[in-house]
Parts: structure tokens; C-alpha cells; sequence
């Protein structure tokens, strides 16, 4: 079957194309413009659609629609050596990344949006049951439907021959795939990442994989991706603000092995939407790659990762035991501990009379801790821990807190 990216047109909706096939002037002029300056200083600079040369110490000047050249290049380079894309037997990715198959943009959210608007338009979006609500709300924006999937069995195993009937049931053509996962914490093995793939390339689906966690995962296991494995079909959304400590920068990036995509398609719906993404994360993420380039290059774990993942595994060890010992148990892969990512899951206590909206407004009034109903992410009857921002002396308040919660 002929891979959805490669009759990427036949996908996009018809105000896409014309966005996409329309002339844009000017960031193509500033382009030149900078080239030509570099060969001829005497050029005068009169393209510039913003105040400059007034204060140069202050000044952040525009910067391209899919980000700065060398973040672009920092971030092929790192996926390429994160994921072994560089490898030559990987369909479709036989040289790695390069910089035009990443756009950068403002935020994963960013990434998923324009995404869903490439790929959702009249069509149904397979949802994991439990999921971040934003998909929801960006699918709709994007003129399509929603339908919640299963992507495991009452055992805990990824159910394929669910999955499919699923799929097939609602008519579904594109798969959100969310590992690790939010708000569960649950993984795929690579096993299991190369069945899925299999299963969306069998099915023509294209798959939007929201990889924002692919390196904070606790099991020892290598991180996957998808797009190793049908690179065809997936189109991965990750971001700087977990992996790097950077959720207020802003900064997102979306990778595909069709350049077409991230270097023609985005390009335009980024320039017609925000225009471009800040400058200012990218310069600080750049920073931070750059020092991690250095420990990948050389064979060794990336410092500043391994960091904040020896930090997130650490707070996590400690607040399960907590919240099992107060009958909060953990909700997602049946029979797995949530292995990734900042958050997990609980089934409200025996204890508490009330549903998860409730819990959580009590628990915040009672001011024992401040939590997410799972209602809001398609499992009532649980509520969400993020552990991002939990130190071991408020894990250990935590468990206080709820001690003298449940005595009453």
C-alpha cells in the first residue's frame, strides 16, 4: 500500500494546498536578503518589518518561519543519534534527518495543531482512551471527529486485533499514538512500537506521534520512535519543555522523513499563523543541544537529559509507594508501572466518598494536595499526579497530608 506521506496532496485539505502553493514574499526576500548582505556589506537593508539599528544590546530580530538553521540541523542531528535514524537500513530514512525534515514551532501543542489541520478535516482521529484533552479540542478546530481507542487488553498486552477492529469500527484514517504517555506513564517496548507500525502501514493510517516524553522513560529500555519504523505513516511532535526544563520558551519541533511536509507545508501555515516561533527558547535550547551533541558524538549519555531522567525516575520511585499506601493505586497498562514521562494516574481510594471532580476539589480546599480529575483525560473515577515539580520533602508531605486526610 502506497504510504500516506507520499501522496501527502491527496491528504491536505483544499485551503492547506492554497496556503501551501501561495508565494510569501517576504521571508523568502529577508533570506536573500541576509545572503547578499554577507557577500556585499554595502547593501542597504530596507526589508526588515521591524525596528532595528536603534539599540543593537537589545534588539531580537525575526527569525525564520521553521526555525533558526542551526537548532534545525542540532535537532536532526540529535534524533538521528537518539533513535538511530542514521542507519542504512531504515526504509526512507537510509541518511538520517536533516534539517528540512524538522520544523521548529511554538510549542508541541503548536505542532499537533497544524497536524490536525493537515490531516483531520473531514476525517475521524483515533484518540487513546486516555489522553490529553487538547487533542479533542484541536481535531474539532481542525473540521474533524474524534473516536476513543484501546491500545491495551484487561492484561495489560497491546492489542493489535483490538486496536484494528477499533479502527475499522469508527472509520478511523489517522491514529494519535502517545508514548510515553500521557497522563499514564505507560510505554511501548520496541517490539511493540515495530508491531504498531507494521499495523498503521497495513492500515494506510497516518500516524501522529506525540513523542514529547520519548526520553524520559524509567524501564532501562532504549527510547523508540515511530517514525524509525513507518516513516511513511508517522509524523512525530516532541518539545523542549520536559526533556530540557523549557515549557515556558516555547519551543516545539515536528519531525517527518518527508521534507515536503515540514519544509514547504508547515512553512506556510507557520508564517500565516504566528509568523514564526521565538527566538529567544531557541537560542537557549540550541545551548543546551549543543553540550548534549557533544556527550552523543562521543558515545557518552547526554548530561543535562540523564539529569532531569535520573531526577523524574527518582520522584517517581518515591511517590508510588506513597500513594499506594493511601489506596491511591496506579491506572493505565494493566499490570505495568507507569514508566514514563512526569505524571501517573490513581484510582480514587476506598476511602473517599465522591467522584474525581470531587476529590480533587476537596483535596485542594482541604489543602492536602492539587490534582487533575481523570475525567478530563477519558478515565473518571482517577485522578492525575504530576510529579515534575514534587522534591522529596513534598513527597513526603504529600504522605502526611493524606494520612490526616483519611483519619479525617
Amino acid at each position: 500500500m502506497e504510504a500516506p506521506l507520499d501522496k501527502l496532496e491527496a491528504w491536505l485539505p483544499a485551503a492547506v494546498q492554497r496556503v501551501a502553493a501561495r508565494e510569501t514574499p517576504i521571508p523568502s526576500i529577508a533570506a536573500r536578503a541576509r545572503a547578499a548582505a554577507a557577500r556585499r556589506p554595502s547593501l542597504v537593508r530596507a526589508d526588515i518589518g521591524q525596528i532595528a539599528g536603534l539599540d543593537p544590546s537589545l534588539e531580537v530580530l525575526y527569525g525564520p518561519p521553521v526555525g533558526l538553521d542551526p537548532l534545525r540541523a542540532a535537532l536532526a542531528e540529535t534524533y538521528n543519534r537518539a533513535f538511530g535514524l542514521d542507519l542504512g537500513d531504515v526504509p526512507g530514512l537510509s541518511s538520517g534527518l536533516t534539517p528540512a525534515h524538522v520544523t521548529v514551532c511554538t510549542g508541541a501543542a503548536e505542532g499537533l495543531s497544524m497536524l490536525f489541520t493537515c490531516f483531520a478535516e473531514g476525517r475521524v482521529v483515533a484518540l487513546p482512551r486516555a489522553h490529553w484533552e487538547n487533542y479533542s479540542n484541536a481535531v474539532e478546530l481542525a473540521g474533524g471527529r474524534t473516536a476513543l481507542v484501546d491500545y491495551f487488553d484487561a492484561r495489560g498486552r497491546l492489542d493489535l486485533e483490538g486496536l484494528e477492529r477499533a479502527l475499522q469500527a469508527h472509520g478511523a484514517q489517522v491514529l494519535v499514538a502517545n508514548f510515553p504517555a500521557n497522563p499514564t506513564g505507560a510505554v511501548l517496548s520496541e517490539a511493540e512500537t515495530r508491531a504498531l507500525a507494521a499495523l498503521a502501514e497495513r492500515l494506510g493510517l497516518v500516524l501522529i506521534a506525540d513523542e514529547v516524553y520519548a526520553r524520559l522513560r524509567y524501564d532501562g529500555q532504549a527510547p523508540v520512535t515511530l517514525l524509525r519504523y513507518a516513516p511513511g505513516n508517522a509524523v512525530v511532535v516532541a518539545s523542549a519543555s520536559k526533556e530540557y526544563l523549557l515549557p515556558g520558551a516555547r519551543v516545539g519541533y515536528v519531525f517527518s522523513s518527508r521534507s515536503d511536509l515540514t519544509d514547504r507545508v508547515l512553512r506556510k501555515l507557520l508564517r500565516a499563523r504566528t509568523g514564526s516561533p521565538g527566538v529567544l527558547g531557541q537560542e537557549r535550547l540550541l545551548a543546551l543541544l549543543t553540550g548534549d551533541l557533544e556527550d552523543l558524538r562521543a558515545g557518552r549519555a547526554p548530561e543535562v537529559l540523564t539529569r532531569v531522567r535520573d531526577t523524574m525516575k527518582s520522584r517517581r520511585d518515591a511517590l508510588l509507594p506513597v500513594l499506594v499506601r493511601h489506596g491511591l493505586d496506579p491506572v493505565g497498562r494493566p499490570g505495568h508501572a507507569p514508566e514514563g514521562t512526569i505524571f501517573l494516574m490513581a484510582r480514587l481510594p476506598g476511602w473517599f466518598q465522591g467522584d474525581d471532580a470531587a476529590f480533587a476539589q476537596a483535596a485542594l480546599e482541604e489543602g492536602v494536595v492539587s490534582t487533575i480529575p481523570g475525567s478530563a483525560f477519558g478515565l473518571p473515577g482517577t485522578v492525575r499526579f504530576s510529579y515534575g515539580s514534587m522534591a522529596e520533602a513534598d513527597i513526603d508531605r504529600l504522605d502526611r497530608n493524606l494520612a490526616a486526610w483519611k483519619r479525617g
